[in-house]
Formats: C-alpha cells, structure tokens, sequence
C-alpha cells in the first residue's frame, strides 16, 4: 500500500502542524473568555484596595460549560447559555458570570431570568454601580418597586454627596417612566424627593412623570414650580413650557411663560425660536414672523431660522422674499449640503409655483443625498416635461438607476405622469400595466393603473385594480373614494358609489376631494340642497377649478345663478385650461 501524501498548510509550505489536544484548547479558550470578561468594581471610591473576585478553577467541566454556551448563544440559543452561566456563577461565585447571564437573559428579553441573575451579580459585587443600577432599572421595570426603593433611595443620596443630583433626577425619571404602574412610581418618586422639593430638576422629574401617568394638571403644576424656582435658566424654561403644552394641549400657559422669560432674558435665542413656533402653531403668524426677525437679528446666519422666515414668507405669498432667506441660507459655507436639501427642495417649490421650470430644475440638481436625491430626480423629469421637454423627460428617467422595488415603481408611475399629461394616455397605462406586471400587489401601481384605464374609458379594468387594492388594504381612503366617484361620475350604481364615498369620508373626514365627490354623488342622486352644503365645505377647504365646477353646477340649479357665475369666474382664472370647468361651462351653455 502506498503510504498516505504529506497533509500541508494552507499556502503549500510546509506539513500542518499538530492540533493541540482537545482539553487545553478548550481550557485556553475559556481563559480567555475569564479575561475578557469585565471585572466588577468591590470598593465604594476609586483608590480603596479592591478585592479580586474568587478564581475559578478550570476544570474540565466548566470550560466544557462556558465554552457551550458561547456557541449556543452564537447560534441563537440563548436561553440555554443563560441557565448555564447562571448556574455556574451560583457554584463558583464569581460575579463575571452572574454579569454574562444577566447580559444574556437581558439579550433574550427573559426579565424574570434577567432579574435573577442581576440579583446574584449584585449579591456578589456589592459595591459594583453598575450591578445595582441593572438590578435597579430592572425592578423597576418588572413593577417591584417595594424591592427598588432602597436601591433608589441609596442612588439618590450618593448623588447629593457627589454634587450630581440634577442629573441623577433625570435618570431616575427616565428609568420610572418605564414602571407598569405610572402612578405607583409617582408615588414613590414623591417620597423620595420629598428631601429635594426645592431642586427644580426634582420637580421637572415629577412633571415628567405625572404626564406619562396621564395626569396632565399635576404634571403642569410641576413644571410651573420647577421654572419658578430658578426663572432665568433658558433650559428649564423650554422644559417647562414643553410640558405645560403637552400636560394641557394648548399653547396659552407655554406662550406667557415664555414671553415673561423673554423679557428677563432676551437674548436667549433658543427661547425666542421656541416662542416663534407656538405662535406660528396657534395662528399668530404676523407676531411670530416678528419674532423669528428679531432671533435673526441675533443670529444672523442661523439656518433654521432663516428656513422658518422663508416658510412664513411663503405662507404670506411672497415667494421672492422667501427665497431670499433660503438663498442666504444655502449660501452658508458651514452647513452641510446634506442639511441644505430642504432648502434646495423649497427652492424649487418656489420657483415651480411661478413657472419658472429652469430654475427650479437647477435648484433640484444640487439635491445629492440618499433618497432625497432619488425624489428630487424624479420631481426634476416631471418639471422637466412640463418645461416642453418631453423626450428629454423620458430620457432622465430611463437613465436613472432605482435601486429598490419601490424606487421602481415610482419611477413608472413618473414616467406614467409624465405621458398622461403630454396627452399620450395609451402610453402610460401601456408603462403601469407592464410594471404591474412585476408588481401585482403594489398598492401605489395599482391606484395608478386604475386611473390610468378610467381616463381610456376601460372602466372594467379600473374596478378590478382598485377592487384588489381595497381588498389589500381596506382602510385605502382614497381606492374607495376614486372608485365611488368614477361610479357616480357615469351615472352607474349610484347607491353603491355612495356607499364607497362614505366609507372614504369615514377614514379622512376633512378630505376635501373626498368631501367633493359626496357632493357629487348626493348631486346625481337628486339631493342637491346636501350636495350644495358638502361642496362648499370642500371648496372652503381647497378652492380647485373642478370642485368650484361641480359646486357651480349645483348653484346653477338650484337657481342662484349669479353666485354660479361669479365662483366659475374665480375659478377660470385661476385655472383656465381645467378640462371639467371647460366641459361644465359647455355642456351648460354658459358664457361668463
């Protein structure tokens, strides 16, 4: 017999070397797993003699043990490599392993095994932080708050020693916040902060934790306390007029609390933006402009403040002083262009509203950053189009590179917009149904694909699309609304269209195209009295040329002819190339 070949390395060079025998190995490797292991602090301040826990001798046992576990946790056994670890530090004492069977019940999320073990580590590195904070947080958690008291007042009094007290507070308030029972901690948390009642980090606590309790009176009496302790800190004053908004769902409390502040302190900056935004929130747009400008005033460059100028501006329909603000913003060499693209975007918005299709192409162009970038692409082929561009539109999208499902199917439904609005509707039903094709189940494809056969009259095809979206997901306002109203619109099933629309109305019941098309259907069914009342609540909400169409049909007959002409007026001049309102004044004979 020939002898067997000569096993070598990896590389060729030479015979593999000899494996070490398998109980060394394995006692190497737990040592290392020992020494890896964090060792618990035993001594109360740092330059006390500590004590080494116990060594634990490797028998052949135990590194089986450890070395076991680490390879059932690896393989997502955890539950396993917890009761090993945990019986192991109950046999050899040694708090590294009650700490590795804490670790892994935390990691299997087994709180009952996870408190057990943080028991032990606690029992065996007494004077270990981290142990008793773990055992803490986890008593807490679990609701024993009986067992958690001591620890919590322990915790407490080391930091009115140290000096840390404010920020003990606020842990101990995120770490109660997490209790089953939120007024059973606020209980306990008053107990124990009865010794610090004039610490306005205590009462912030307090605050803080009656909201999560669902007392919002209480909660707002606590933040008003913790500001009145110490009135001229700009930290506690933003708190303090968070919590009183939130607490009491309005922004009355908030706003006097901040304006008495600003007056103290009136170049706090963050407090007067803060100010801005309630004011902004509760309609008061001209006084929160003026605070915004004076903030400007103080900060000159500041990003967000010129973005909310702009904002305003916008709101107030002066697109060119918006888009100085963001101009001057974008300009900033210190912000970061991934920071910009909201300015960018905006930018574009204002340049678009005024026709002006180049530049907010160009603006557009310099969004570079993730999905930000692949919208502001697409957002660029439709203006790109709209520009007369058509081809050159087409031809961006078919370049661009979708890496993800549904960057796919937003791209067809781009180049779907793109041909329906250049009038080559075949086109874009021909690009939705093949795309369907490799998405039957897309819920954005398929509402595409149904409008897109409703305007070739493929009504069949239309029913079938939204039919299958309503069945996916039943609660797809709009599926039921477009569906109704394509019904209604023909004069088919007109019971059944209203049926749909009333259940889109119950899912957004301030829509106003939905509030529209309940106007319409109650229109055909003959209730125009109700018509008229659900199209002038949805024009009210959104003054479109095709809601003002069917508003003004119903005037029309109901007689009031004059207030017909004057709303179709407004509406052609706003909107004079709007099919329905061109196809209503036809059909009606009416020339204004």
């Amino acid at each position: 017999m020939k002898p067997l070949p000569t096993t070598r390395g990896a590389q060729g060079r030479g015979p593999r070397r000899r494996a070490p025998r398998p109980l060394a190995r394995l006692a190497a490797s737990a040592l290392l797993l020992l020494c890896a292991l964090p060792m618990p602090a035993v001594a109360e301040k740092a330059g006390t003699a500590t004590t080494a826990p116990p060594g634990v001798e490797l028998t052949a046992d135990i590194v089986f043990q450890l070395l076991a576990s680490e390879i059932a946790a690896q393989r997502g056994q955890i539950g396993s490599a917890t009761a090993t670890y945990l019986s192991l530090a109950r046999k050899t004492r040694d708090p590294r392993l009650a700490q590795r069977a804490t670790e892994f019940a935390l990691t299997e999320r087994s709180l009952d095994r996870a408190l057990q073990a943080a028991r032990l580590w606690r029992e065996l590195a007494p004077a270990s932080p981290v142990a008793t904070q773990t055992l803490e947080t986890l008593l807490i958690s679990t609701g024993r708050l009986t067992e958690a008291r001591p620890l919590v007042g322990a915790r407490l009094a080391r930091a009115r020693a140290g000096g840390d007290l404010p920020e003990a507070y606020a842990q101990l308030q995120r770490a109660l916040v997490r209790a089953p029972d939120k007024t059973a901690a606020l209980a306990l948390l008053d107990e124990l902060a009865a010794a610090d009642a004039q610490l306005p980090e205590a009462r912030l606590a307090l605050a803080g934790l009656a909201q999560a309790a669902g007392l919002a009176e209480r909660a707002a009496q606590e933040a008003g306390r913790a500001y009145a302790l110490r009135p001229d800190d700009e930290r506690l004053a933003l708190t303090a007029a968070r919590l009183l908004q939130e607490s009491s769902g309005n922004s009355v409390a908030s706003l006097r609390l901040l304006a008495g502040f600003l007056e103290r302190q009136p170049a706090s900056l963050e407090a007067r933006f803060q100010y801005a935004r309630l004011l902004a929130a509760a309609g008061r747009t001209d006084d929160a402009r003026r605070e915004m400008e004076s903030a400007l005033r103080q900060s000159p460059d500041n990003p967000a403040i010129l973005f909310s100028l702009a904002q305003f501006a916008q709101q107030a329909r002066q697109p060119e002083v918006a888009a100085g603000h963001l101009r001057r913003l974008v300009a900033q060499p210190g912000v970061p262009e991934s920071d910009k693209a909201g300015a960018y975007a905006f930018l574009a918005q204002v340049a678009e509203e005024r026709k002006q299709f180049d530049e907010a192409i160009d603006w557009l162009a310099r969004i570079t950053d993730g999905d930000a970038a692949w919208q502001a692409l697409l957002r660029r082929a439709l203006l790109t189009a709209r520009a007369g561009r058509i081809d050159a539109a087409l031809a961006l999208l078919a370049e661009s590179n979708p890496l993800t499902p549904r960057d796919r199917a937003q791209r067809v439904a781009t180049q779907a917009q793109v041909l329906r609005e250049a009038g080559r509707s075949a086109e874009a039903f021909a690009a939705l149904d093949q795309a369907l094709g490799a998405q039957p189940d897309n819920p954005d494809l398929l509402y595409d694909h149904a409008m897109a056969a409703e305007r070739l009259d493929r009504i069949d095809v239309m029913e079938a699309s939204l039919r299958k979206l309503i069945s996916a997901r039943p609660d797809h306002a709009h599926a039921h609304n477009a569906l109704g109203y394509s019904l209604a619109d023909r004069g088919l099933r007109l019971e059944e269209a209203q049926a749909l629309i009333e259940r889109a109305l119950q899912l957004l019941p301030d829509d106003p195209h939905i509030l529209d098309s309940m106007g319409w259907v109650l229109f055909r069914r003959g209730q125009t009295e109700r018509a008229a009342e659900y199209l002038r609540r949805a024009y009210a909400l959104s003054p479109e040329a095709e809601i003002a169409a069917h508003l003004g049909e119903v005037l029309w007959k109901l007689g009031r002819a004059d207030e017909a002409r004057t709303l179709w007026g407004e509406a052609r001049r706003r909107e004079p190339d709007n099919a329905t309102l061109k196809d209503t004044l036809a059909r009606l004979n009416v020339a204004l």
